[in-house]
């Protein structure tokens, strides 16, 4: 969630704030996402115990520490700040520092807390602010991963995956599985944040943590050795184009042990991908509220067949077993939700998440995602 905000904010004189709560039970306690809408800064005149913050979660419940925070269907925002918290942190974020001093006050009333100023690094995650724009990166995450697994030293390579070998079951004793679970837990970590360009490798080698062999470690070991290259990656988000667009496509039977396909989309927002695992529609009601959704969600695709069929009104038997799903597409189109454009496969970001693509691909995918070296 922190991730999420910092990206969709307005980028213009954004002030954010850090601040470490010392009272763990609150945290675990609030499950409801709730946006200062009108600030009362009224002492309800009793103490904040347990039954009032079970009471703060429940739909429509004003009372007590969230006086004048409102609960938002499908996480929506309203046109105040946004405060973001995990475990024992909290993030709290405003266009000005007006708005984010009542706040800061009115909590700290409540509770005991630590102001750390500024935000820098938040769940290993850097957060740069820069003129007009936010870049977002885990050097040091990766650093501490490296010296972990001592691979700090290694030889740099420039693509994380081998395009001429293929990854397959092994039939023998696991080698080292303990140890390949932990890479590959500590690369999901940067993959899900801020590295969507190891996504693929990382998918596809986690798929062996059963039974992990010398190959599937040859491979995760040149995941490493790019990440040891591309160290100084970010995601740098300038604002611009301030419009919600993503990217779609899939490889047909990629997976021949099982003839499975894969399929990928990334949608970008301010210059840079901002999730990778959404849904087109829950997008477009989130940005609604930070008055970003005006236009349709413009999604690309390579596959000229999906444009006609999605955009076609004419009924094909072949094509009943859509069924309910394909009308839904229609409907969204209709009623300008979603547009879908054609885009071809060498522009389509979305090709280098689902299959295996040479250098230049890989940082040219990269670049398109918003993700650059410092």
């Amino acid at each position: 969630m922190t991730l999420k905000s910092i990206k969709l904010d307005k980028f213009k004189g954004v002030d954010f704030k850090r601040w470490q709560k010392k009272m763990h039970f609150l945290l675990s306690s609030m499950s409801v996402v709730y946006v200062l809408t009108t600030l009362i800064l009224e002492d309800s005149g009793d103490d904040a115990t347990m039954e009032q913050i079970r009471k703060m979660a429940k739909w429509d419940n004003n009372d007590y520490v969230c006086i004048g925070f409102n609960p938002q269907k499908f996480d929506e925002f309203g046109k105040g700040f946004i405060i973001c918290l995990y475990v024992d942190d909290m993030l709290i974020f405003g266009t000005d520092q007006v708005q984010v001093d009542p706040i800061k006050e009115l909590l700290s009333s409540r509770f005991s807390m630590k102001d750390m100023g500024e935000a820098d690094v938040i769940m290993d995650i850097k957060i740069k602010h820069e003129s007009n724009r936010i870049a977002i990166s885990q050097s040091h995450y990766i650093e501490k991963v490296l010296k972990k697994f001592n691979y700090f030293d290694c030889t740099p390579l420039s693509t994380p995956m081998d395009t001429s070998e293929k990854l397959m079951p092994n039939n023998g004793q696991a080698v080292s599985q303990l140890e390949y679970y932990r890479v590959i837990g500590c690369l999901m970590y940067a993959m899900t944040c801020t590295r969507p360009d190891i996504a693929f490798v990382v998918g596809k080698l986690s798929i062996y943590t059963s039974n992990p062999g010398t190959q599937h470690w040859q491979a995760i070991q040149r995941v490493l050795k790019y990440l040891k290259k591309t160290m100084n990656y970010r995601l740098t988000y300038t604002g611009y184009p301030l419009v919600l667009e993503g990217f779609t496509d899939t490889s047909w039977i990629s997976n021949t042990e099982d003839n499975s396909s894969t399929g990928g989309w990334v949608f970008l927002l301010g210059g840079a991908l901002i999730t990778a695992g959404k849904e087109a529609e829950w997008l477009k009601t989130c940005s609604l509220r930070f008055h970003y959704g005006l236009t349709p969600i413009c999604i690309r695709c390579d596959s000229v067949a999906t444009l006609a069929k999605a955009y076609s009104q004419m009924y094909n038997g072949k094509s009943r077993h859509l069924g309910v799903r394909h009308s839904m597409i229609r409907e969204l189109i209709t009623n300008r939700v979603v547009s879908i454009e054609f885009v071809r496969s060498l522009q389509n970001l979305v090709d280098y998440l689902k299959k295996e693509v040479a250098r230049d691909l890989v940082i040219k995918s990269a670049e398109g995602m918003g993700l650059k070296s410092n």
